[in-house]
């Protein structure tokens, strides 16, 4: 299997994940593999955080963006993914809760084509705190890593009927000087991104943690895969291609945790302390977005409308807009349109 290796660049930063050497797997799925030069897919996750979502990742090294004939190059966007998706630096990127709030600033909002990842925020503190939710945070403080986690920490606040001269949201960083802040005294909880973060700090903390959730958007969603309307429209099968290779870097992070742990640790090794880390956080990962797997990315035009109302009911929305404009389903049974229960057995057996 060849190396991975940084392709720095004056513009962004973007990590270029190499092909791995052949060794077996699936028949190609469509025509593409004879169409010749390989198509570029220029794709951010909603964050730069591997661990997370590792099925973009490990698709690589399982050979499958080579399958559907793409050439994949993971650029780090941070947190500006729609906003570098409408200016042409991506082609596909995924996108977060924070979608919601933006999607009406954007005069032909890029939609969602495949659900891969329910709501996973949380705040977190000491297991022998009196905090035991959120409701018990009012007159609290709670660290954020400012800008991005105001607006989690304020969804969860107010969904708990909590007005936000209740509490006082403190920046302090992420993680791990998040939790020196809660050691030090300096605040009651902190917002964190949910099971594989809570592993993390866990190793790093002498103290048993525990997770305070969000019980009113245990349903949500977070990530979904993102395109432009000219993209879903004019070019769709570029899409469902790209959505192919990561149903299956799905069913390998799902039916082989052990494997995916060890291919995000090779291909991202600044994701995790080590393999074992990287294990654990596919497992984490894994029990608390079993839904967005098991629904085969499909999005329940309910959740979003609930969504949608939450957002609108806490104050979050400047303006109304119609929900559907966010999301279509138009791609779904393209891109499962491969033989799943042999990719499963693929990824039970380690068939690479």
């Amino acid at each position: 299997m060849k190396a991975y290796r940084l392709r720095r660049s004056a513009v962004l930063v973007s990590v270029l994940l190499l092909t791995a050497a052949a060794c077996g797997g699936a028949e190609p799925t469509n025509d593409s593999e004879a169409a010749g030069e390989a198509d570029l897919v220029r794709f951010a996750p909603t964050a730069p955080l591997p661990a997370y979502w590792p099925y973009y990742y490990i698709a690589e090294p399982l050979g499958f963006y080579e399958e559907e004939n793409i050439e994949f190059e993971l650029v780090n966007a941070q947190t500006a993914v729609q906003q570098a998706l409408l200016a042409g630096r991506l082609d596909i990127s995924g996108t977060g809760l924070d979608y919601f709030v933006q999607a009406p600033t954007f005069e032909d909002p890029p939609k969602w084509f495949m659900s891969v990842d329910r709501y996973l925020w949380v705040m977190a503190t000491f297991e022998d705190s009196p905090i035991d939710g959120v409701e018990d945070l009012r007159g609290g403080t709670i660290g954020i890593n400012e800008p991005h986690d105001s607006l989690d920490a304020d969804f969860m606040m107010a969904s708990a009927g909590i007005s936000e001269d209740e509490y006082e949201l403190i920046p302090v960083g992420q993680d791990q000087a998040a939790l020196a802040a809660r050691e030090a005294g300096d605040i009651d909880a902190f917002v964190t991104a949910g099971a594989v973060s809570m592993v993390a700090l866990q190793d790093a903390s002498d103290e048993p943690l525990k997770a305070i959730p969000n019980e009113a958007a245990e349903s949500y969603y977070n990530v979904a895969n993102m395109a432009t309307v000219d993209i879903l429209e004019n070019d769709r099968d570029l899409a469902v291609r790209f959505g192919r290779a990561v149903a299956k870097g799905m069913i390998w992070t799902w039916e082989n945790p052990e494997v995916a742990g060890e291919l995000l640790y090779e291909v991202a090794p600044e994701s995790a302390d080590s393999v074992e880390q990287a294990i654990a956080f596919v497992k984490a990962g894994n029990e608390a977005n079993r839904a967005a797997y098991e629904e085969r990315g499909r999005i329940d035009p309910a959740i979003v409308e609930d969504m949608y109302n939450k957002h609108e009911e806490l104050g979050f929305l400047e303006e109304s807009y119609d929900s559907e404009i966010l999301f279509t389903n138009d791609l779904i049974d393209d891109i499962w349109d491969f033989d799943v229960e042999a990719e499963i057995e693929r990824a039970r057996n380690d068939e690479r």
